[in-house]
C-alpha cells in the first residue's frame, strides 16, 4: 500500500516533511496542470455578513485565520509535486501547513457584479496562479460599494481535489470564517493517513497482490473491449484544426436556470418515471443537438453529404465518476466521502443514431417547423425519450454492478498519464519560441475513431452539502459542533456533546459556482440544483466552439427538458404533473 513516509532528507527547521508517490489518477491530472493549468478549477463564493457592526468577520485577519485552519484540516491544500528519484511525489511540509506561504492569499476589489463573475475566467485564461509548488490559493475581492459583501475565489489543481472535495472546502471555509470557535483537528500524520491514493482504498485491496494483479489485468482488458465498441459519433458545429489538441483551451462558460416551479416538476417527473435527471439529460442533449443541426441543414449551412453522415452517427458522452461510494466503507464512514483529495474515474455512454423520428426521409420543404427546426414531438416522442433515458440507466447499472467495476473504472487511467505528460512537455517546449501555429481546419467526419458529443455530470442538490447559512447549527450533522458523525464531514473530530453557543447565523452564501479550465476542444455540460432551482452550466473551449452556437444548444436542452419533463404526456404513458 502506498502510504505517507517521513522524508529524512527533506527535514527543514526541525519540522517534519511527509511524502508519497502520486497515484494513477493523481499523476494524470498533475501532468494536465502543467499544460497551462488544464483542469484547474475556481470556486466562487459570494458572501454577505448579516451584522453590519461586526467588522472583523470579513476582515483580512479573519480570512487568513480561516485559510490556515483550512490547511490544517485538509493538508493536501498545501501539498507540492516534485520529481524525486524519477518518481512524481507529493510533499507536505509541516511548516507550510502552519504558516501563510507566498501566493496563497491575495486581496483586491471589484466595482461591479459583472466584474466579479468575470474574474474566475480571467484567472483561468490569464497567467496561472498555481504551480507544482502551489496547488491551491484563494483570492479575495471586496465590492467597492458594499462593505458587508465579499467575493471568495478558491483556486485548486485537480490533482488534489474533485467535486466531493470542493463541497467540503467551501462548507468548511465559510463555517470557519463565521465561527469564533476553532474546532479541534487531528494530527498531521492522522490527517494525511486519510488521503492515500484512491486505488489503495479499493475494496479489493484486501486480496493478495497476485489476485489483485489478475483482477487489474482482466479489468483493463474489459475496459479496452468496451471502449473499442464505442466508435463514431458527432458533436455540435465547431472548428477543429491540426493544432487544436496541442493548444491550451480558451475557457468559457454559459449558465441558464429553470424557475423553482419548473425545477420541482422536472425532478418530480423524473422520479415518477423512475429515472434520474442525469439519465434524462443525455437524451435531452441529443434531441437538442438534432434541432440545431436540422436548423443548419434547412438553411443550407450543412451539406447533404454531411447531413446523411450525421444521421447515422451515435452520440457518445463521457464525464467524471465519483468512486467514493465504492471504496473502503470504514474509511468513507470516518469522513472519507468528503475528504479533500481526488477519487474519480470516468464513464462513457452511448445513445444510438440521431433522433429524427417521423421526419426521417421527409422532404425538408414539407417539414413542420418551430423556430427553424422540427418540433420535439416530431423528432422524439415522449415514449422514445423515456426509452433513450432508460438506455443510459441500463448502461450505468451494468457498469456499476459489474463484479470488476473498480478495476474497469481504473482502467481508464492506464496510459492517460503518459498522454498527458507528452502533451505538457510539448507545450512547455514551445513556450518562448515563435508564435503558435494556428493550424489548418480539419473535418472530423468520416473519422473511424471516437468523437464525444460532450462531457458532463449531474451533481444533484448542492444545498444539502453546502448549506446557505453559517455557522452551521449544532443540529446539522455537517456542523463541527454537532455530536453526530457524517460521511462527508471530513477533517473534524466529533465532539461528545453538541455545542449550540455558535448557532446564530452570521454569514449567508448569496451565490456560488465553480469554473473549469477546459481541455482543448472540451464541451462540458453540468447540472446542479441549488435554492430549489435546477441549473445548467456549460464550460467550453472558445477556440473551438462559438459562443452563439453553445448558447443555442443549451437553450435547446432547456426547452427539451420543459417539453419532455415539464408537462403532461398522458397520451403516451403515465399521467404526470402539468406546469
Amino acid at each position: 500500500m502506498t502510504t505517507w513516509t517521513l522524508s529524512e532528507l527533506e527535514r527543514k527547521d526541525n519540522r517534519h516533511v511527509f511524502s508519497r508517490p502520486l497515484g494513477l489518477t493523481e499523476i494524470g491530472f498533475a501532468f494536465d496542470a502543467r499544460f497551462n493549468g488544464t483542469a484547474d478549477c475556481v470556486l466562487h463564493l459570494q458572501l454577505r455578513s448579516l451584522n453590519k457592526h461586526d467588522e472583523d468577520i470579513l476582515s483580512d485577519a479573519n480570512i487568513i485565520r480561516t485559510w490556515l485552519s483550512l490547511k490544517r484540516r485538509y493538508p493536501m491544500l498545501c501539498a507540492q509535486v516534485r520529481s524525486h528519484e524519477g518518481v512524481e511525489k507529493f510533499f507536505v511540509e509541516e511548516k507550510r501547513v502552519a504558516s501563510l506561504n507566498h501566493g496563497e492569499v491575495t486581496f483586491g476589489s471589484v466595482s461591479s457584479t459583472a466584474e466579479a463573475r468575470q474574474a474566475p475566467l480571467d484567472m483561468l485564461n490569464g497567467p496561472r496562479p498555481l504551480s507544482d509548488e502551489l496547488l491551491s490559493c484563494i483570492c479575495i475581492l471586496r465590492p467597492m460599494d458594499d462593505p458587508c459583501a465579499l467575493h471568495v475565489y478558491i483556486v485548486l489543481a485537480h490533482c488534489i481535489t474533485d467535486g466531493a472535495s470542493n463541497t467540503s472546502i467551501q462548507r468548511c471555509f465559510v463555517d470557519t470564517l463565521s465561527s469564533r470557535n476553532e474546532a479541534p483537528v487531528a494530527s498531521l500524520e492522522e490527517r494525511l493517513s486519510m488521503v492515500i491514493p484512491l486505488e489503495c482504498r479499493k475494496k479489493t485491496w484486501k486480496f493478495s497482490p497476485a489476485k489483485r494483479r489478475w483482477m487489474q489485468a482482466i479489468g483493463y482488458a474489459i475496459y479496452l473491449v468496451k471502449m473499442d465498441k464505442i466508435k463514431g459519433g458527432q458533436t455540435i458545429p465547431c472548428r477543429l484544426t491540426t493544432t487544436t489538441l496541442r493548444s491550451p483551451a480558451k475557457s468559457c462558460m454559459f449558465l441558464t436556470s429553470f424557475t423553482p416551479e419548473q425545477s420541482a416538476i422536472i425532478v418530480g417527473n423524473c422520479r415518477r418515471n423512475k429515472i434520474t435527471f442525469g439519465n434524462a439529460l443525455l437524451a435531452l442533449t441529443q434531441v437538442a443537438m438534432t434541432r440545431i443541426l436540422y436548423r443548419r441543414f434547412i438553411r443550407g449551412d450543412i451539406s447533404a453529404s454531411e447531413w446523411e453522415y450525421r444521421q447515422k452517427q451515435p452520440m457518445n458522452t463521457g464525464g467524471p465518476l465519483n468512486l467514493r461510494p465504492y471504496l473502503d466503507e470504514d474509511w468513507a464512514a470516518k469522513g472519507g466521502a468528503g475528504e479533500v483529495f481526488i477519487a474519480i474515474s470516468f464513464f462513457c455512454y452511448q445513445l444510438p443514431f440521431m433522433t429524427l423520428g417521423r421526419t426521417r426521409n421527409q422532404d425538408p420543404a414539407t417539414l413542420r417547423l418551430v423556430k427553424g427546426a422540427p418540433p420535439f414531438a416530431d423528432l422524439l416522442t415522449f415514449s422514445r425519450f423515456l426509452h433513450r433515458a432508460n438506455l443510459i440507466k441500463t448502461q450505468a447499472r451494468k457498469f456499476f454492478k459489474h463484479p470488476l467495476f473498480e478495476e474497469i473504472a481504473m482502467g481508464g487511467h492506464i496510459g492517460r498519464a503518459e498522454r498527458s505528460r507528452l502533451a505538457a512537455m510539448e507545450w512547455m517546449h514551445r513556450q518562448g519560441g515563435s508564435e503558435a501555429d494556428p493550424g489548418t481546419a480539419v473535418n472530423v467526419f468520416h473519422d473511424s475513431g471516437r468523437i464525444l458529443a460532450h462531457g458532463g455530470s449531474s451533481m444533484g442538490d448542492l444545498d444539502a452539502v453546502v448549506p446557505l447559512e453559517y455557522p452551521l447549527p449544532s443540529t446539522n450533522p455537517l456542523s463541527p459542533r454537532s455530536n453526530k458523525s457524517h460521511p462527508v464531514k471530513a477533517g473534524y473530530i466529533v465532539p461528545p456533546a453538541p455545542d449550540s453557543s455558535d448557532d446564530e447565523v452570521k454569514i449567508v452564501v448569496e451565490s456560488s459556482g465553480g469554473y473549469l479550465h477546459c481541455r482543448p476542444s472540451e464541451l462540458y455540460l453540468g447540472a446542479t440544483t441549488s435554492r430549489k432551482q435546477l441549473h445548467l452550466s456549460v464550460f467550453y473551449d472558445g477556440n473551438v466552439y462559438q459562443e452563439s452556437v453553445v448558447q443555442e444548444w443549451v437553450e435547446e436542452v432547456k426547452d427539451a427538458a420543459l417539453w419532455y419533463l415539464g408537462q403532461s404526456h398522458s397520451d403516451e404513458g403515465r399521467v404526470v404533473a402539468k406546469l
